[in-house]
């Protein structure tokens, strides 16, 4: 039986994704895959502080910073229907974001009053010292819930991530759209 509901933020929160935001700033991130993967690293796990990895995209880019923040700002923007539906099963179910990133980057985006209503607890990996898809984030995210791994399902956009999840025990969606999440999740909470 699901107890909890996890959510990603980037890709499913908010915006499609550091790729999409790469990509609208002018950037290859298929080319620049080795780079992408390298700064991301070291920006989930805080080896590099935000000031830092968003001077070292926009030296990529080669594009001024405050290009870079008004791509970003366009581009990761909260689905504001996809938390109020959150609000709503939030009334059931402990819910909680589980991203690769900073809490200031999480709660500045999502919004602090969205944060308070939506959910029992934010993991994310600058704070914790883990990235997804490390098994330990997720039993940690499932112990600060105060549930098992089976008694929680796990939405991101990411395979590999969505893989992890389940390899712990959780229940997962690989979010498409909001639809298609919606009806999978309806789909596992009635089972």
């Amino acid at each position: 039986m699901v107890k909890a509901i996890i959510f990603d933020c980037f890709g499913v929160l908010i915006g499609r994704g550091f790729e999409a935001t790469y990509r609208r700033a002018g950037g290859d991130p298929i080319k620049d895959r080795d780079f992408i993967n390298g700064i991301l690293g070291q920006a989930n796990l805080a080896v590099l502080s935000p000031v830092q990895f968003h001077e070292a995209i926009a030296s990529k880019l080669q594009i001024p910073l405050d290009s870079w923040h008004k791509t970003r700002t366009m581009s990761e923007q909260p689905d504001v229907v996809l938390l109020r539906y959150i609000e709503q099963l939030h009334k059931k179910y402990k819910t909680a974001v589980l991203s690769n990133a900073n809490k200031d980057g999480v709660i500045r985006r999502i919004g602090q009053e969205w944060a308070d209503k939506c959910f029992d607890a934010i993991v994310v990996s600058g704070e914790v010292g883990m990235v997804k898809p490390d098994p330990q984030i997720y039993q940690y995210v499932a112990g600060e819930l105060g549930v098992s791994p089976a008694e929680c399902a796990f939405i991101d956009d990411s395979k590999g991530h969505v893989s992890g999840a389940r390899a712990v025990g959780m229940k997962t969606i690989l979010y498409r759209d909001l639809v298609q999440m919606k009806t999978d999740l309806q789909t596992l909470l009635s089972a």
